[in-house]
């Protein structure tokens, strides 16, 4: 019992190091000076030379935001958060951008329920998970060879309990880990960077207008036809725009 308890505790400081060490960015984005301009060319360049890290987007998202730019901003800081869902600063001038959007009101308050699962969700970022979801998948190989191994007569009641609910976070940590890699990998996201777009109910303006959008406006790209992208729209509405009108979050090659 005492080798499993040291044991554990080594393997929990191990990968809280480790968890410690990933969540490091791979490198600082410069912060901007005061020439917008110069800040933003310097960004860009670090970003066309292969830099992908948080804090470079989110500065991109920054510097787009403070040149009037809301659509590129709001595209900038969630491919930050992409990255990190746990970047606080670039999740702090999200929130800030959709607050001054045009279209702030399709975007519905959560639940509580589901408010504090979301926090939770983005406090790990996909690296974490996986450290913490290696944890897990020992410790629960620890309790279980503590079960087999108990002596004839053994009181197995401690040991069916914390392999119970160390299978139980496993799974846990399992599911959230295929929701933030799937996440991750997904291209549906997409921002609107038009000015102003309008959206019509087929694939072109032949069909009937069915509303007006503006920069910044999240949305999730359905498909893809002739030029024209079916949209899902944050209050659940759908509607064909330009496809030139919005970007996917997710680079595209």
């Amino acid at each position: 019992m005492r080798r499993i308890a040291i044991l554990t505790i080594f393997v929990l400081l191990c990968a809280l190091s480790l968890l410690a060490a990933a969540e490091q960015p791979s490198g600082k984005a410069e912060q901007a000076p005061v020439n917008l301009q110069q800040a933003q060319a310097k960004l860009l360049a670090m970003e066309k030379s292969g830099v992908r890290n948080a804090d470079l987007y989110n500065q991109l998202g920054i510097s787009y935001y403070k040149q009037g730019n809301s659509g590129r901003a709001v595209l900038n800081f969630l491919r930050a958060l992409r990255l990190n869902s746990n970047h606080r600063a670039a999740r702090n001038n999200l929130d800030y951008a959709i607050s001054q959007s045009m279209d702030r009101e399709m975007y519905s308050p959560p639940s509580f329920l589901a408010s504090t699962f979301q926090q939770v969700f983005n406090f790990f970022s996909l690296n974490a998970l996986a450290l913490l979801l290696l944890l897990m998948l020992i410790l629960t190989v620890l309790c279980g060879h503590w079960l087999l191994h108990l002596p004839t007569g053994g009181d197995k009641a401690v040991p069916v309990m914390w392999l119970v609910i160390a299978g139980f976070v496993l799974i846990l940590i399992l599911t959230m880990t295929i929701l933030k890699y799937n996440g991750y990998r997904s291209s549906n996201q997409a921002v609107i960077l038009a000015a102003q777009t309008e959206g019509f109910s087929g694939p072109g303006q032949e069909f009937g207008k069915l509303f007006n959008l503006h920069a910044g406006l999240i949305v999730h790209i359905t498909r893809v036809d002739r030029g024209w992208a079916l949209l899902t729209l944050p209050n659940g509405g759908a509607g064909w725009v330009n496809a030139a009108d919005v970007e996917r979050v997710k680079p595209q090659p």
